[in-house]
């Protein structure tokens, strides 16, 4: 018997490594990657497409192939209004190596979707970054699910809150 060489995608179908890269994800996972105009991050400077940010997943739907992610900010935007201010969760360095020494805040007021196929354009095994610890993720998930401005359809979709 010939042993085939090349990597893993070079022997599945675009399919079959989509389907096995999003089933690897778990709920409460961070990831870095380029976000852009399709998850409505906006660049820092004029002429960026995006930028890189840290992310939280909290839900998958299956039918739609898509991930409810939130953003992890390393400041809170001093020119949001105070009710978004106010749904920032702190994130300790001390409890997160891969914050690199530096305490951030996740925004709990904007869930964000990012589709399975984009999720997989952007991945790479340097992309997953850690887990949210299981405490701290609930209090998220509360924070997201009970923020009054979050779409009660998105909730649902990702499973935050009863359909």
């Amino acid at each position: 018997m010939k042993i085939q060489k090349g990597t893993l995608a070079d022997l599945l179908s675009k399919e079959a490594m989509e389907k096995l890269t999003i089933s690897s994800v778990q709920v409460g996972d961070v990831f870095r990657m380029h976000l852009g105009e399709e998850e409505k991050v906006k660049g820092k400077n004029l002429g960026d497409d995006g930028r890189n940010k840290y992310f939280v997943v909290l839900g998958y739907d299956w039918e739609g192939n898509a991930f409810g992610v939130i953003l992890i900010d390393t400041n809170i935007n001093p020119v949001l209004p105070q009710k978004r201010k106010d749904m920032h969760y702190p994130l300790l360095a001390s409890k997160y190596d891969f914050l690199e020494g530096v305490n951030r805040f996740v925004d709990c007021s904007d869930l964000k979707v990012i589709s399975g196929s984009r999720f997989v354009q952007l991945f790479g095994a340097d992309k997953a970054k850690g887990t949210i610890h299981d405490e701290d993720l609930s209090l998220i998930k509360t924070a997201v699910a009970g923020y009054e401005d979050a779409s009660p359809k998105l909730l649902k979709r990702f499973g935050l809150i009863e359909k």
